[in-house]
């Protein structure tokens, strides 16, 4: 069954457990972890909140499905902002470990259009040499590791639409380490329709899926398409997805806890 997620620090950024809590109370059994423990960021926690998380999350039957990385979020041709990225990642892959968990969210480098009204997407062929340079690196990492590279496909990075997400993972030789953190609505806002054109890139490498609302604040349908989550999550099913669907962005606390709760209702339909 596919597990029903949230991003903690979006229902309290400064209160952990208050944020488990309310998401079980609305029907989440899974969380990502980017922002609010206590306050601080997943790249700031030490051992001691970890041993404090681990604690909640057993109090409250929940478990941890992916690490809401900020790894790749940076410029590709910043060397101090890089090097600063790996050392994210050799944390994230001790986070991974601690909270029982193979997912790391990750990116595929800022978009250097990002932010300027009217601008193209680049070519995302410009960039793959580059890109396999600099992620080259952490593919043995994450292979020894046993966890996941899950790229999430976003307009602000190189890789916005699930297409550029595959020409990432097929430039870093197609390591089974490297998957799809798909976010259907970003795909959508770079032009890319998710089913069956977007999907068709990424069949069997989605590991963890986001799910964004509607202009209407609501699950259904996606965006301003006719598809709607209920099809989308049955068929990843179909094709062996095992992972967790995780409500982001859905603006308030009160949004997001009704965010779950529809996605609750849509995969206990299933």
């Amino acid at each position: 069954m596919i597990g029903v997620c949230f991003f903690a620090d979006e229902v309290s950024k400064t209160d952990f457990e208050e944020a488990i809590k309310l998401g079980v109370a609305a029907g989440a059994n899974t969380v990502e972890i980017r922002g609010g423990v206590w306050g601080k960021h997943v790249t700031e926690i030490d051992d001691d909140d970890i041993k404090r998380v681990q604690d909640v999350l057993d109090a409250y039957d929940v478990s941890v499905a992916s690490i809401g990385s900020p790894f790749g979020k940076c410029a590709i041709d910043n060397p101090q902002e890089y090097e600063q990225h790996l050392r994210h990642f050799d944390r994230m892959v001790e986070l991974a470990h601690a909270f029982n968990t193979r997912v790391i969210r990750g990116f595929a480098f800022w978009n250097p259009n990002r932010g300027v009204r009217g601008a193209a997407r680049p070519n995302i062929n410009d960039y793959l040499p580059l890109i396999a340079e600099r992620l080259s690196p952490v593919v043995p990492i994450a292979e020894s590791a046993d966890v996941t590279l899950a790229f999430e496909n976003e307009n602000a990075t190189l890789a916005g639409t699930c297409e550029e997400t595959r020409a990432v993972i097929n430039v870093l030789g197609n390591s089974p380490a490297l998957t799809s953190c798909w976010d259907v609505n970003n795909g959508l806002h770079c032009g890319e329709n998710p089913m069956p054109e977007g999907y068709s890139h990424i069949k069997g490498l989605v590991t963890h899926v986001h799910v964004k609302p509607n202009g209407q604040k609501s699950l259904e349908p996606i965006g301003e398409t006719g598809l709607h989550y209920a099809q989308l999550l049955e068929t990843l099913v179909a094709d062996g997805f095992t992972g967790a669907a995780s409500i982001e962005h859905w603006g308030t606390p009160e949004h997001m806890l009704e965010g779950i709760r529809q996605l609750r209702a849509v995969v206990d339909a299933m």
